[in-house]
């Protein structure tokens, strides 16, 4: 990843995000570019609407690294450090 191009990275993320409003998937990948850019708190918001979408979803319906991702950056957006 080049960091100089971080703004437009994160913009391309936008798009996918907008195209896929109810995939968590694009959520968590913006939501690294986010961080990466020191934009915790946007961060943190892409990574608890990606947990809502995942709500209900069927056992074995979502990705294994997903799930995982989605917890640590969850329980890592919940620290008193990012409050």
């Amino acid at each position: 990843m080049q960091m100089d191009r971080l703004d437009k990275q994160i913009r391309r993320c936008d798009q996918v995000v907008a195209r896929f409003p109810r995939n968590p998937a694009p959520l968590n990948e913006r939501s690294l570019l986010l961080s990466l850019a020191g934009r915790d708190k946007d961060a943190c918001a892409d990574i608890l609407k990606a947990i809502t979408l995942t709500r209900g979803a069927k056992p074995g319906t979502l990705d294994q690294q997903l799930q995982i991702d989605l917890k640590l950056r969850g329980e890592l957006c919940n620290s008193p450090a990012l409050q």
